[in-house]
């Protein structure tokens, strides 16, 4: 089993960021932070990609600060989690993805989407199509990057997006290319385009949701003919981890959304002590889950990070 950190591109608390323990995103707490997870011997770093996700207190770009933590790490995989297709022109976004491998020695874990935070994507002047359309967008793009990254020139015509006789070299180090994760539940169109394009899934929720998605993606691959065991199965959880029960119920007075009464059916977290952790990220593998991908609430800080690494990550290994 392997595992990935967030290195948060925003602060404070929102539909999306739930760092309550600094008040402002800035890149020396990046850094640093990404550092200390290696250090740690985590296996990845991720990032998110939004742009408006921080309120006043500011949200970092993705791409940009991956190239950044490509030149200070030297042996995690590198993760956006999850590009926000929309936001980007497929054929620009390969690009910058081979760049980003290429920077990072072969490093690049490509995590992609069709989004879901229109707010962000209209106030920065972006049409938001439905989700329909932005699904058959996200697999235009992707049949583009892996066209654009496996040929010396590509042309491509879709409905959404187009290329005539491109070139983007340096291709990517790894071969063929970096391995996409699609992130998402969607059953009609995310899973299938997982099950069609992609090397990894990631979703969020519950053990009983989690397994429900699984089960769909099977279903699509056995429609492709494709290897469902193939496919690395990841899930996203943000973690709120103390040593002892006490000190637990202590952080969750700074953080409340993540009590059991706040929750809803489909939502689930890592909460506990590591003993607890452990047991519960074991029914997850139980169910066929690769990666785990964790947010630690106290960031800046790498109290919960340190705990994880030392007590939780060596029970699963």
């Amino acid at each position: 089993m392997e595992f990935a950190v967030n290195v948060p591109t925003s602060v404070g608390s929102s539909e999306y960021s739930t760092m309550p323990f600094t008040d402002a995103i800035s890149w020396a707490d990046q850094r640093q932070f990404g550092l200390d997870i290696e250090a740690l011997g985590y296996d990845g770093l991720a990032v998110p990609d939004h742009i408006m996700t921080g309120g006043g207190a500011g949200t970092m770009e993705a791409t940009t600060t991956l190239a950044a933590l490509a030149v200070e790490t030297e042996d995690v995989y590198l993760y956006p989690k999850t590009i926000n297709n929309p936001l980007r022109h497929g054929p620009f976004l390969a690009k910058t993805v081979a760049t980003i491998d290429e920077i990072s020695d072969g490093r690049l874990k490509l995590g992609m989407g069709a989004g879901w935070k229109d707010d962000e994507a209209k106030a920065y002047g972006y049409d938001w199509p439905a989700a329909p359309d932005r699904l058959r967008e996200l697999e235009e793009t992707l049949e583009i990057m892996k066209g654009l990254w496996t040929n010396h020139e590509f042309s491509y015509d879709g409905d959404y997006c187009s290329v005539d006789e491109a070139v983007c070299k340096p291709h990517p180090v790894q071969e063929p290319y970096p391995p996409i994760m699609v992130g998402g539940g969607g059953e009609e169109f995310t899973l299938r385009i997982t099950a069609k394009h992609a090397d990894c899934w990631n979703y969020w929720g519950s053990l009983e949701l989690m397994a429900g998605k699984l089960s769909v993606l099977e279903d699509h691959c056995e429609t492709y003919g494709t290897d469902y065991d193939a496919i690395e199965k990841s899930w996203f959880a943000r973690c709120v981890i103390r040593e002892t029960e006490d000190a637990v119920a202590e952080l969750l007075e700074e953080v409340p959304m993540f009590k059991e009464e706040n929750l809803d059916e489909s939502e689930h977290h890592l909460v506990g002590t590591p003993e607890q952790i452990v047991a519960d990220i074991e029914r997850y593998r139980e169910i066929g889950i690769d990666e785990v991908v964790v947010e630690f609430i106290d960031f800046p800080g790498t109290e919960g990070a340190t705990l994880f690494a030392e007590e939780v990550i060596p029970e699963l290994r």
